[in-house]
């Protein structure tokens, strides 16, 4: 019982130096592009009627 104690130990063990190895090399990051001037996101749909169909689909889950 004692031994895989020590086994399960060691295995922990081995995977928080691993883990430090792998932390201790960070790359260093890439600068993000600026975004493009006017590219927002548009729906095609209003949020209004998608909110409203939400609701509408609850109430009738609800009542049933």
């Amino acid at each position: 019982m004692a031994y895989v104690s020590m086994v399960i130990k060691a295995f922990i063990l081995a995977i928080f130096l691993a883990a430090c190895a792998v932390s201790a090399q960070e790359p260093s990051l890439a600068p993000t592009p600026s975004p493009d001037a006017g590219a927002g996101f548009s729906m095609p749909v209003s949020g209004a009627l998608i909110g409203t169909s939400l609701v509408m689909s609850l109430f009738a889950l609800l009542r049933n």
